[in-house]
């Protein structure tokens, strides 16, 4: 089960990754050729990212209330330095500060969306479950390297935690909500595009677990964008920044 989390934390955070990729491309705010944050050399990701005192908002102000239920300004501050970095670590024009803000609040809202329609389903995530979890991704990554993440993103253990009881709770409820199959056919057609592209790929049978939790990742993504989409359409959504 630590492995599966493991793997699914990790999911949610690429998930996060694509869905502001695909927000900035349609807005037409992004360079349309694809980049990682591994490869990006545009001048953009080459200047140092930087934070004004306008882009945050006091602690205890109301940012957006969701069915009732009002979101602060700690919050978003977290999550906007989160949008903000990933979208500067992508190669991306943060300029717009509009757009950022715009992508937060989305943020903001899905997640509780998430964590609302979760709790009436009785899905939770305690304070010790998310502990635990976030032993095992020090581990995982390294104390120097996680540090260093928590550095990026301005983030302190306890900010990591309470993101983290977000994404674990997002991760129980797709298990919960979803039933996702994964066929032969599909791994192999998802081998058959990555030997085109690469000839000297590894043979089939020592890469199909991650060909197979990829596409099982794609499919929740997927799923998971549907469901929020119909949240919305019945909540009571009210900007308030």
């Amino acid at each position: 089960m630590r492995e599966v989390l493991m793997r699914k934390y990790i999911t949610l955070a690429l998930m996060l990754s694509i869905a502001l990729l695909a927000a900035a491309c349609s807005d037409g705010t992004a360079d349309k050729q694809e980049s990682t944050p591994e490869d990006a050399t545009s001048e953009q990701q080459k200047k140092e990212l930087t934070f004004d005192n306008k882009e945050r908002v006091a602690e205890d102000t109301s940012v957006v209330s969701v069915n009732g239920n009002e979101i602060k300004g700690d919050d978003y501050n977290s999550v906007y330095t989160r949008v903000k970095t990933m979208l500067h670590n992508y190669g991306q024009d943060v300029s717009d500060l509009d757009f950022i803000k715009e992508q937060t609040i989305t943020l903001l809202v899905d997640e509780e969306l998430i964590r609302q329609d979760a709790a009436d389903k009785g899905i939770e995530v305690t304070e010790e479950e998310a502990q635990t979890e976030l032993e095992a991704i020090k581990k995982e990554t390294g104390e120097e390297q996680f540090n260093n993440m928590l550095e990026q993103f301005q983030m302190n253990e306890e900010d990591f935690k309470d993101q983290l009881i977000n994404d674990l709770i997002t991760v129980q409820y797709m298990d919960n909500q979803f039933e996702i199959e994964v066929t032969d056919e599909e791994i192999q057609e998802y081998y058959d595009k990555l030997k085109e592209q690469n000839e000297e790929i590894e043979e089939l049978a020592e890469i199909k677990e991650r060909i197979e939790s990829a596409i099982y990742s794609q499919k929740q993504s997927e799923q998971l964008q549907v469901k929020v989409e119909e949240l919305r359409k019945d909540a009571e959504v009210e900007t308030l920044i």
